[in-house]
């Protein structure tokens, strides 16, 4: 059975109904702190890392970080949406993990599914 799939929110993220309850039982305070932590360690460190990533990678990976960027940079935004942001987040990241210094893949490891 698929998940049931609410709608795009605002910030262009996707949102289903597991994501509701979800939210409901994540630490938000280490939840924003990890997600800082990759786009810091991402795109705003050294471009090493990001010029070392193929272009699949940049591609599926950086885009959505960077959005999830913009949501932190804001302040503004609900629990569900930084859970669907983190959501995205990692399940964008899981196909290229293995370019990824280890470091990033346990804090990508962190964020919920």
């Amino acid at each position: 059975m698929g998940r049931k799939h609410l709608r795009i929110n605002r910030l262009g993220f996707a949102e289903y109904e597991d994501m509701v309850e979800l939210s409901c039982a994540v630490d938000t305070v280490k939840l924003a702190g990890d997600l800082s932590a990759i786009v810091e360690r991402v795109l705003s460190g050294d471009r090493e890392l990001l010029d070392s990533l193929t272009d699949g990678a940049q591609a599926d990976f950086v885009v959505p970080l960077g959005m999830c960027a913009e949501l932190l940079f804001s302040g503004q935004y609900s629990v569900v949406e930084l859970v669907s942001a983190a959501c995205t987040v990692r399940y964008c990241a899981e196909a290229h993990m293995r370019e990824f210094p280890e470091d990033l893949v346990q804090t990508l490891s962190r964020l919920p599914r």
